[in-house]
């Protein structure tokens, strides 16, 4: 199964993932298809991947390629049938819903060869769970794109056959893309975990009353030389889609226990329809954008905002979700950041991180089982 190498790939939605992840692969050469049942997304989809390759190529992520014969070479198909005729390789990207998912999964399922491979580009949804609903589940995997990253997450289902997940990497490789293959299903995978933690820690430190969030935002942006720091990140994803990460949090979660005041604090924008910068206004106000800020604390932000991302760093480790290697290569390659978390935790010292993780634990705002998972690496 699988021997065959993938010649043409069919992207299930032309959203932003969608539109992303096909340009990304036709630039390396793939015939690429890209199926919407909505004509409207398929007529826009020229010129969104247009405005998001100028942009990339500003960042040299497509230096020196053409853009446009890339795009143009994509067949937009609002026909299923038509659209997965030869593909060797199925990415879905549609909405974040299961029941939808699965449903469409199940239909492309019914529709493909048997040697054909489906992936889902899910960020928050059980691949576990999408699997057991899937008749070829060892053809199924999770194939999950980070935008304007070359990292793309791999992760196996509950039947993934070893040769799925190798004809699937040697795909991210000749799309110069780098494979993270996860031991396990992990929430978040690795790099949105570990930025999962530091918006938290961020959001934490602001309700807090310990900064301002442009205090934060210019201490991330002076300690990594980065044009945004982190609320500026969670304006350009869309302070809808974070809060909704967080509502979908369950009992059991070691994230729970801050789970309702960070809602509160975020709520806060969302009522008022401030989503980022999708709206002009979220964190910030973008029709009067001010960069003024105080550089007097910035070590101690920084320091505390490291707290986040090697905490969530520690429990992947801990968790035997990856290897300490490539925790450091997802944050590094997917933050394009010149360290990774264990290189920040080397350079801190273990005694200092566990001196802050603990106070920030006697506020309650680090779990109990992530403070014990994370000092039972350290002998406790």
């Amino acid at each position: 199964m699988n021997s065959e190498p993938i010649k043409k790939v069919c992207f299930i939605g032309a959203g932003t993932m969608g539109c992303f992840n096909s340009l990304m692969v036709s630039v390396a050469g793939y015939e690429c298809v890209i199926y919407d049942p909505l004509k409207e997304s398929l007529a826009s989809r020229k010129e969104n991947q247009k405005v998001m390759g100028e942009f990339l190529s500003h960042s040299n992520f497509f230096n020196r390629v053409d853009i446009d014969a890339s795009i143009s070479r994509i067949k937009d198909e609002s026909n299923l049938i038509n659209a997965l005729e030869g593909a060797d390789l199925i990415s879905e990207s549609i909405p974040e819903n299961f029941d939808l998912k699965i449903k469409v999964l199940k239909e492309v399922e019914s529709l493909i060869g048997n040697n054909a491979i489906l992936t889902t580009n899910t960020s928050s949804l059980s691949v576990t769970r999408m699997s057991q609903q899937l008749n070829s589940s060892t053809h199924f995997a999770a194939m999950h794109f980070h935008l304007g990253s070359r990292l793309i997450d791999l992760v196996r289902g509950v039947n993934t056959s070893e040769a799925t997940i190798k004809s699937l990497v040697a795909f991210v490789e000749s799309i110069n893309g780098h494979p993270l293959v996860l031991k396990k299903e992990s929430p978040g995978y690795a790099l949105n975990a570990m930025l999962g933690g530091l918006f938290r820690q961020s959001m934490l430190m602001v309700i807090e009353g310990l900064y301002s969030i442009e205090e934060i935002d210019g201490a991330w942006k002076d300690m990594n030389k980065s044009e945004f720091g982190p609320f500026g990140m969670m304006d350009i994803f869309g302070l809808d889609v974070v809060k909704g990460s967080w509502d979908e949090k369950e009992e059991g979660s070691s994230h729970i226990v801050y789970k309702e005041k960070i809602l509160g604090f975020l709520s806060q924008y969302t009522e008022n329809e401030s989503l980022g910068k999708k709206t002009g206004r979220g964190f910030y106000d973008y029709s009067n954008l001010q960069n003024e800020h105080s550089k007097s604390n910035y070590k101690d932000i920084q320091e505390d905002l490291n707290i986040g991302i090697i905490e969530a760093a520690l429990v992947l480790l801990a968790d035997d979700i990856l290897e300490k290697d490539q925790i450091n290569k997802a944050w590094i390659v997917g933050m394009l950041l010149e360290q990774g978390p264990f290189d920040i935790l080397e350079d801190i010292t273990l005694d200092r991180f566990i001196k802050l993780h603990r106070e920030w634990s006697s506020r309650a705002y680090i779990s109990n089982e992530n403070l014990i998972k994370v000092e039972n690496l350290f002998g406790g």
